[in-house]
């Protein structure tokens, strides 16, 4: 009880302290209420005075930038300190030098540590390829589905908001609860087959997780599935951009839909487009959540940096350099991806 009375009687010593210091710089302001707003604001118009107005945005921005620095700079430096040496450590001075020879294990196909065959290229390579078949099936699989949406959508249609927020609605659902869902219909027992089953389809349960020829297909359906709303959202508001006198001239003419859509609807909506399709594979390079959750019969190349990272076992002498070196790779990758995007925007604005 005495603490608290103590800590009370601190607060209101140093709301008043604060106040005082107010009314003595607020002294060359004049009214009552503004008098007051100085008082109160005083920190920042008395800085504003000492670094000037030009500076003081800097100086807002100082925290974020403080921030973005510390657990985002400082993890892609210590990345590269990472892919060039060894060891199961995290601490560098117990690392040992190696420059590109992570690089080496995971391209070459002799080890470069034994002579023998070099397994971590293989598992390398198979990442990068089901990577790349992941990215060239859902991307475009992802925009067209999204499209059409965002088009039926855009339309006067019967209960349009709720059509539009159901659609919306997986984008804000948790990776590992659509995981969790998709794994309740796909495992060997799940609704699915079950439902097959019942039908006559089949004649007896498919992993369809695990089942090399399926567990592609459902990977693109439950990761579209579950993202296509953000993008749709963002083609939605392109369509509403478009002007509708242009819609309306066209009809008056006796334009066909489908014409309106190629020469009026496709054009004005290129740019929109093509930032929706850079975002989408940056996205789908980067795919792991659901597909880790799901424990799909592939591994992506997110979730092959994971396991050679030690997060998912034990820790081994030249896997966390493999998996930083792994990582430069996917960065190198999305960095060329966006300067296409800035290429191919910067582009469309000039026609």
């Amino acid at each position: 009880m005495f603490e608290s009375v103590l800590n009370l009687n601190s607060w209101f010593l140093f709301f008043t302290v604060y106040l005082l210091i107010g009314f003595v710089l607020s002294k060359e302001v004049y009214g009552f209420v503004p008098k007051i707003m100085s008082s109160i604001g005083w920190p920042i118009e008395f800085t504003q005075k000492l670094f000037g107005t030009k500076s003081l945005p800097y100086l807002f921005l100082f925290p974020n930038i403080l921030i973005f620095g510390l657990f985002t700079f400082l993890p892609l430096f210590m990345n590269f300190g990472f892919s060039v040496t060894d060891g199961t450590s995290i601490n560098f001075e117990s690392r040992d030098f190696s420059g590109l020879d992570n690089l080496a294990r995971i391209t070459q196909e002799v080890q470069i540590d034994t002579g023998g065959i070099n397994v971590e290229n293989d598992k390398f390579q198979a990442a990068l390829y089901d990577t790349f078949v992941f990215v060239i099936l859902q991307v475009p699989i992802m925009i067209l589905i999204a499209l059409f949406t965002a088009i039926v959508l855009n339309r006067e249609i019967i209960g349009r908001g709720f059509w539009r927020a159901v659609f919306f609605y997986p984008v804000m659902l948790s990776p590992v609860v659509v995981a969790f869902l998709w794994t309740l219909i796909l495992k060997r027992q799940g609704m699915l087959s079950q439902t097959l089953i019942d039908w006559n389809w089949i004649s007896e349960p498919i992993q369809w997780l695990v089942d090399p020829s399926w567990t592609m297909f459902w990977s693109i359906f439950v990761y579209t599935w579950a993202h296509m709303g953000f993008y749709m959202l963002i083609l939605l508001a392109g369509l509403q951009s478009i002007p509708r006198d242009l819609y309306e001239a066209a009809q008056m003419d006796g334009t066909s839909e489908r014409r309106v859509f190629w020469r009026i609807t496709l054009p004005l909506l290129m740019p929109i487009l093509l930032v929706v399709t850079v975002l989408s594979l940056i996205k789908a390079v980067q795919a792991f959540e659901e597909l880790y959750a799901l424990q799909v019969g592939w591994v992506s190349l997110v979730s092959y940096i994971v396991e050679n990272a030690g997060i998912r076992g034990q820790k081994t002498f030249f896997g966390l350099g493999i998996a930083a070196m792994a990582s430069l790779i996917v960065a190198l990758i999305l960095i060329i991806l966006s300067l296409l995007q800035f290429y191919l925007t910067r582009r469309q604005v000039k026609l």
